[in-house]
C-alpha cells in the first residue's frame, strides 16, 4: 500500500464535503453541536483506527451522519442515544477515555440499534472517501477512464508476483 496512486470516483457522484481543519469544522454541521460531533469523530476512529488517515476523513463521516440526522428525526434520536450511551458508560466523557476504555465501551453497547446505525454508517462513509482510497492505494472507478484493461490492470506493487507455472 503505497498511498501514491491517484484515486478516481465516478464524476457523476458528488464531491466530498469541505470541512475546516481546526475546531471550527463543526460550523458546517446543521444538527450536531461540537461535543456530539467530537464524540462521533472519536467513535469513528475507535471503530476503524488507521494511523495514516487524517482527522478530516473521520470528520467527513460525522458530516454525513449530520446529514442523515437532518433528514430523519428517528436517526437523529438514535445517534443522540449512541452518544448518551458512550458518554454515560464511564465517569469521563467518551472522547477523553483511553483507546482501550473506548473499545470496551463500544463492545458494551454493540448489540444496540444506536450502535449498529453509527457503526454501519461509519463503515460506509469512511471507506467511500476518495482520500481514504488514495491512502490505501485503491484507484477507484475506471469506467469513465476507459476501464482497467488499458490503464494498469496488472500494476499492483504490493502483491508478490504469481508463480511462473500459473
Amino acid at each position: 500500500m503505497t498511498g501514491t496512486r491517484i484515486a478516481h470516483k465516478d464524476p457523476k457522484l458528488p464531491l466530498p464535503v469541505a470541512l475546516a481543519d481546526g475546531p471550527e469544522w463543526v460550523a458546517a454541521l446543521r444538527v450536531f453541536d461540537a461535543g456530539l460531533a467530537d464524540t462521533l469523530a472519536v467513535a469513528a476512529r475507535t471503530l476503524y483506527p488507521h494511523d495514516r488517515l487524517p482527522e478530516r476523513v473521520y470528520r467527513r463521516v460525522v458530516a454525513a451522519l449530520d446529514g442523515i440526522a437532518g433528514k430523519s428525526p428517528a436517526a437523529a434520536q438514535s445517534i443522540a442515544e449512541f452518544v448518551d450511551l458512550v458518554d454515560g458508560a464511564m465517569p469521563l466523557p467518551f472522547r477523553e477515555l483511553s483507546e482501550s476504555y473506548r473499545v470496551a465501551v463500544l463492545k458494551g453497547i454493540e448489540a444496540t440499534a444506536a450502535f449498529r446505525l453509527v457503526q454501519r454508517a461509519t463503515v460506509r462513509f469512511l471507506y467511500d472517501d476518495l482520500e481514504v482510497w488514495e491512502a490505501f492505494g485503491y484507484e477507484g472507478a475506471s469506467v469513465h477512464l476507459g476501464g482497467y484493461l488499458k490503464r494498469g490492470f496488472n500494476d499492483l506493487d504490493w502483491l508478490p508476483d504469481p508463480p511462473a507455472d500459473l
